[in-house]
C-alpha cells in the first residue's frame, strides 16, 4: 500500500518483487594460463592493459608465448582479461623467489629480503639500507630510572617506534616507545595503563644524572636496484610491528583479491620480519649504509615444468564467473634461448702516455635463462581436455583450442594432422583455429616470431562481444598485430577443413588476414556455431542472476507470471538487438511457466519450471532451455535444439 506523504503530489512506488528485471552480462573477458617473467604463481590476476601487463608479469620472453598472446588479445579489441602464471612447484627445482637474509647487530637473523615474486629476475635485484636517526630530542637531567622522560617537545614520536637512548661513557639503550602526551611533553617507555602495557616494555635503567640524554628514533631508508639501475625506493621504515610505517607492514607480499585485483602494482621487494622472543626489543640491523646487497637463489621453475602445472592454472579460473573464454598458448611452446654474445674487448688508446694497464679479467657471461620443455603431443592433448572439460562442466565459457607447430608450419605436408587434431575433441564448448600468426618480436632475435592464434581470436571475440554481442560471430574483421600466417591454405582445403568444425585464419584476394569461420568442435548441428554455443551461455549467466529473487517466493501464479514477464522483457530486447531470429516475438522466444509444467504435484516438492524457447539468428534452430526451481535455488538445463515447428505453444 502507498504511504500518503505530507506533500500534494503524484507518487510512484514499484510494489513488484521481481527486481531489476534481466541484464546482459559480460562475455568478452579472456582467462589465460601461461609463463612469465615474474608475478604471482597460481592466482588470477586481472589485466587492463599492456603495460598492466607489464609491470606485473614482466616481459616477452623466449620460452614463453604468454606476453606475446597478451597483447595480441588487446591489440584485437580486448579490454579485460584475467592471467594465471604458473611454473613447477616443486621445493627442489621449482620456482623460488630471490632472497637474502639481514641479521642484526647481535648476530640473530632480522629480516628476509625477498623479490615480490618467483623468478631469476628476482637475481637481478639489490638492496641497500641505510639507518636514519631522525626525531631527536635531548633531555638535560635524567632520573637514574624512568619509565617516562619529559622532553622539549614530541615532535614527530609516536608509539611503536625504536628509540636508542644513549649517554656519554654508556652503552646505548633500546626501547620501544609505549604512548606519547603531546600536551605534557611526554614520552612513555612503559604505558601509563596497565592494561595497555606489552610484553617488550621497559624502563630506562642505570642512567648517569646530570649527563645529557640523546633520544633517537630509528627508521631505515631502502633503495631497491634492479641490474644497477634505481627501481624504488621506501623511506622511513621502522623494525616494530604497530609503528606508522612498520616494515612488515608497507613492504609485506601482495595477493590478488577474489575478484583477481591487486591493490596496486606490488614493489619488486617483499619483507618478512623474523620472529623473535615476545620480550625481545629490535636491535639495530647490520648493514653499511649504502652498500648494496644483493638477492640469489631466484628460480623460473620451467625446467620440470608439466601438464598437471597448466591444469592447476585452469583449475584457478574455476571460481572467476566473468571469464567466457580460455586460452592456453604456452602448451605449444617451442622456447628460443636468447643467444649469448661475447664482450667486446675494450678499444687501445691510440695515443698511449703511460704504459698501459693489465686489462681487466674478461666478466662472467650471464646464466643461461631455464627453458621449458617442448611437449608431447599427448601433453597438449591433455591440457586441451581438461580446457574443454571445465567449460562443459561450467557451461558458462568456451575453450579456444591452438593446433601443435607441426602440424601448421610452412613444411608440414598436406591438412592430415590437422584433421587428426580435431578428431580429438567433440564439444560445443571448444573452437579450433589455424594456422599460427607472424608477429614483430620485440626480442629482436628474428623481425617475427610465430605464435598461436588463440590471443589474436580471444581478442576479436571480446571486441565483438562488446560491440554487438556474442550472437555475432567474430570473423572476417582484419587482424591486428599480425603480419603473415605460417601456413597458406587454399580455398579447397578452407572447404575441407570448415566442413569439419576447423577455423581457417588466411588471407584472401589481397585483403589482410582475417578469421574466416566460426564454428564449435561439436557433430551435433544444433551446436554447430560458435555464435549459438555463447550466446546460450550468455543467456543462461544472465536467467541465472537475475532470477535469484524468487528463491523462497510462494509458488503462486502472480510469481509465475512476475518471472514470464521480465524473461519476455529480456528476450524482447535481444530479438531488437539482433540476436534472436523472427520478426515478431512469437517468432524468436517462447515462455512458458504455468500449471501446464507446474503441476501441483511438482509445487508440493518446492519446485518451479519456466519453459525457454530462443531461436538464435543463426541457424534458424530452437533451443530449449529449462529453469527449475527445487527447494532454495535455481537450476538452469538445456534441453537441446527443436527444430521451429516442432516448439508448438511453448
Amino acid at each position: 500500500m502507498l504511504g500518503l506523504p505530507d506533500t500534494p503530489g503524484v507518487y510512484i512506488q514499484r510494489s513488484d518483487r521481481s527486481g531489476a528485471g534481466v541484464a546482459v552480462v559480460r562475455t568478452d573477458v579472456t582467462g589465460f594460463v601461461g609463463l612469465a617473467e615474474k608475478g604471482p604463481l597460481g592466482r588470477p590476476v586481472r589485466v587492463e592493459t599492456m603495460r598492466q601487463f607489464a609491470a606485473l608479469f614482466g616481459g616477452y620472453l623466449g620460452g614463453a608465448y604468454l606476453a606475446y598472446s597478451v597483447r595480441a588479445f588487446f591489440e584485437n579489441g580486448g579490454r579485460r582479461c584475467l592471467v594465471v602464471r604458473v611454473a613447477d612447484d616443486d621445493p627442489a627445482v621449482g620456482a623460488e623467489a630471490a632472497s637474502r637474509i639481514v641479521l642484526d647487530s647481535g648476530g640473530a637473523p632480522a629480516l628476509e629480503i625477498a623479490a615480490s615474486s618467483p623468478g631469476s629476475w628476482g637475481n637481478g635485484l639489490s638492496v641497500a639500507i641505510n639507518p636514519a636517526w631522525r626525531a631527536e630530542t635531548i633531555v638535560v637531567d635524567p632520573p637514574v630510572t624512568a619509565t617516562a622522560l619529559t622532553v622539549p617537545a614530541t615532535g614527530t614520536f609516536a608509539a611503536g617506534q625504536l628509540l636508542r637512548v644513549s649517554q656519554a661513557g654508556s652503552p646505548p639503550q633500546y626501547r620501544i616507545l609505549a604512548a606519547v602526551d603531546p600536551a605534557a611533553r611526554r614520552l612513555y617507555f612503559v604505558h601509563p595503563e596497565p592494561a595497555l602495557r606489552r610484553p617488550t616494555e621497559a624502563p630506562l635503567t642505570a642512567l648517569q644524572p646530570a649527563v645529557p640524554l640523546r633520544i633517537e628514533r630509528l627508521d631505515y631508508d631502502l633503495a631497491v636496484a634492479r641490474d644497477g639501475l634505481p627501481v624504488s625506493v621506501h623511506a622511513g621504515l621502522g623494525l616494530v610491528a604497530g609503528a606508522p610505517r612498520y616494515i612488515g607492514d608497507l613492504l609485506q607480499p601482495l595477493v590478488p583479491d577474489r575478484d583477481g585485483v591487486l591493490p596496486s602494482a606490488p614493489p619488486p621487494i617483499a619483507v618478512t620480519v623474523m620472529e623473535r622472543p615476545a620480550t625481545a626489543v629490535p636491535l639495530p640491523l647490520d648493514v653499511v649504509a649504502g652498500v648494496p646487497l644483493p638477492l640469489s637463489g631466484g628460480r623460473d621453475g620451467l625446467a620440470e615444468l608439466a601438464p598437471a602445472d597448466f591444469k592447476a592454472g585452469l583449475a584457478a579460473l574455476e571460481a572467476q564467473r566473468e571469464v567466457s573464454i580460455l586460452a592456453v598458448p604456452d602448451i605449444l611452446i617451442e622456447p628460443l634461448r636468447r643467444p649469448t654474445l661475447p664482450y667486446s674487448p675494450p678499444a687501445e688508446d691510440p695515443c698511449p702516455v703511460c704504459p698501459q694497464p693489465v686489462p681487466p679479467a674478461e666478466p662472467l657471461p650471464p646464466p643461461a635463462a631455464e627453458l621449458p620443455p617442448r611437449f608431447s603431443d599427448e601433453a597438449i592433448g591433455e591440457v586441451q581436455a581438461a580446457m574443454i572439460e571445465q567449460c562443459e562442466r561450467l557451461r558458462d565459457r568456451v575453450a579456444l583450442i591452438d593446433p601443435p607447430w607441426r602440424a601448421v608450419h610452412a613444411d608440414a605436408v598436406g591438412l592430415g594432422l590437422v584433421q587428426a587434431w580435431r578428431s580429438r575433441f567433440d564439444s560445443a564448448f571448444g573452437a579450433l583455429y589455424l594456422p599460427w600468426l607472424a608477429v614483430p618480436d620485440p626480442l629482436g632475435l628474428a623481425p617475427t616470431r610465430s605464435i598461436p592464434p588463440s590471443g589474436h581470436v580471444a581478442g576479436q571475440l571480446a571486441a565483438t562481444d562488446l560491440a554487438t554481442g556474442p550472437h555475432k560471430a567474430a570473423a572476417n574483421t582484419p587482424l591486428g598485430w599480425a603480419q603473415a600466417a605460417s601456413l597458406a591454405v587454399d580455398a579447397a582445403g578452407h572447404g575441407l577443413l570448415n566442413g569439419a568444425g576447423v577455423n581457417v585464419i588466411a588471407a584472401r584476394d589481397g585483403r589482410p588476414l582475417r578469421i574466416l569461420g566460426a564454428r564449435t568442435l561439436s557433430s551435433d548441428p544444433a551446436w554447430r556455431y560458435l555464435p549459438v554455443r555463447r550466446f546460450v551461455s550468455m543467456l543462461r549467466r544472465a536467467l541465472d542472476g537475475a532470477t535469484q529473487w524468487a528463491v523462497f517466493e510462494p509458488n503462486s501464479a502472480e510469481t509465475r507470471a512476475l518471472l514470464v514477464q521480465s524473461i519476455g522483457i529480456f528476450l524482447e530486447s535481444l530479438r531488437r538487438g539482433g540476436a534472436l531470429a523472427g520478426d515478431r516475438p512469437a517468432d524468436a522466444f517462447r515462455v512458458r511457466c504455468d500449471e501446464s509444467n507446474n503441476p501441483p504435484s511438482a509445487r508440493a516438492r518446492g519446485e518451479l519450471v519456466v519453459d525457454i524457447a530462443v531461436a538464435p539468428a543463426r541457424p534458424l534452430e530452437f533451443i530449449l532451455l529449462r529453469l527449475g526451481r527445487r527447494d532454495d535455488a535455481f537450476e538452469l538445463a538445456e534441453q537441446g535444439a527443436l527444430a521451429v515447428e516442432s516448439v508448438g505453444a511453448v
